[in-house]
């Protein structure tokens, strides 16, 4: 078993300059080439969760080698930082602007179909505030700062 360590251990080693060649394009193609990188999105988010995968295994095995938690923190903050943080938070901001389209498109469901309204009647909760938050609703989505702002966060590939 102690033979198939060391192996990961030099595979990641010599996994580094591949890794390091794929992040250099992945950056060039997201800052001069944003066209190309939406047409073949897919394939830069893979090769993306390969120079992560590479970059993470590689600090696991300094982890392991070194002599004490605080001297590998002082030694290797720098990747840590390069590594951990955003990939942490690309995926949250991902994960809101997930939830935050399937708030939008509960919202719309509501507004068109008057569903809340009809579920308010039904349970004999329909009141004043729930007429408030109607009559709220409507002035919102009827609006044309609205409607403008839809169409500026939408994906380049929908517009």
């Amino acid at each position: 078993m102690e033979e198939f360590w060391k192996n990961l251990e030099k595979f990641f080693d010599r996994m580094i300059v591949p890794a390091l060649l794929v992040l250099i394009v992945i950056v060039v193609a997201d800052v001069f080439f944003t066209d190309y990188k939406y047409a073949y999105e897919q394939q830069f988010f893979y090769a993306d969760l390969f120079v992560i995968f590479v970059f993470v295994g590689d600090l696991s095995f300094k982890f392991k080698h070194a002599k004490s938690t605080k001297k590998f923190f002082r030694h290797e903050w720098l990747e840590i930082l390069a590594v951990i943080p955003f990939f942490w938070v690309f995926r949250l901001i991902e994960s809101v602007a997930r939830v935050g389209e399937l708030v939008q498109e509960i919202v719309h469901l509501v507004t068109r179909g008057g569903r809340i309204a009809r579920l308010f009647a039904a349970l004999g909760l329909a009141g004043s505030r729930e007429n408030r938050f109607k009559q709220f609703l409507n002035k919102v989505f009827r609006s044309n700062k609205f409607e403008k702002a839809a169409s500026f966060f939408r994906h380049p590939d929908e517009k």
